[in-house]
């Protein structure tokens, strides 16, 4: 099952399995909100995390990615982040006890699963530059500005 949120860069899709979020995609077509009794929920969390006041996505919706130890470490610490809030690849690495596994953490956020609940999009470069983001940088812009977020040029 999944919900679609229509946003000015495009579609923001919720693939839900049971009751929890498995998955969300970012796609650059815009149609319209898509959802039913069983996914609205989900819709409601992710739009009110997006534009309202939720902090974070509640833990009940979904499970902590990652396979390893390490993995699971950088999700949850990215995850505990607040919100218009930035951390480096190298911080993140330094903070979850691994200072040299700056391209691990790098790898990690583009196989993310889950962003905007584990917020890849808040992973910046040491420089202070966006740098990547695998569904296109507009995207970053766009939820880092949702976030009051002072983007630098």
């Amino acid at each position: 099952m999944k919900t679609i949120l229509s946003t000015d860069p495009g579609d923001i899709v919720i693939h839900i399995e049971g009751e929890k979020i498995v998955k969300i995609e970012f796609a650059k077509i815009k149609t319209s909100q898509i959802y039913d009794d069983k996914s609205k929920k989900f819709y409601d969390i992710i739009y009110s995390f997006l534009f309202g006041k939720l902090e974070r996505v509640p833990i009940t919706c979904f499970d902590m990615p990652g396979k390893t130890h390490f993995a699971k470490k950088v999700y949850n610490y990215l995850y505990m982040t607040e919100k218009g809030t930035v951390i480096s690849y190298k911080e993140l690495a330094q903070k979850v006890g691994n200072e040299k596994a700056y391209r691990v953490v790098g790898n990690l956020m583009k196989n993310n699963p889950l962003p905007i609940i584990i917020p890849c999009h808040r992973v910046i470069k040491s420089n202070g530059e966006l740098g990547n983001f695998t569904p296109g940088i507009e995207w970053k812009e766009y939820l880092l500005n949702l976030e009051k977020y002072s983007i630098r040029r």
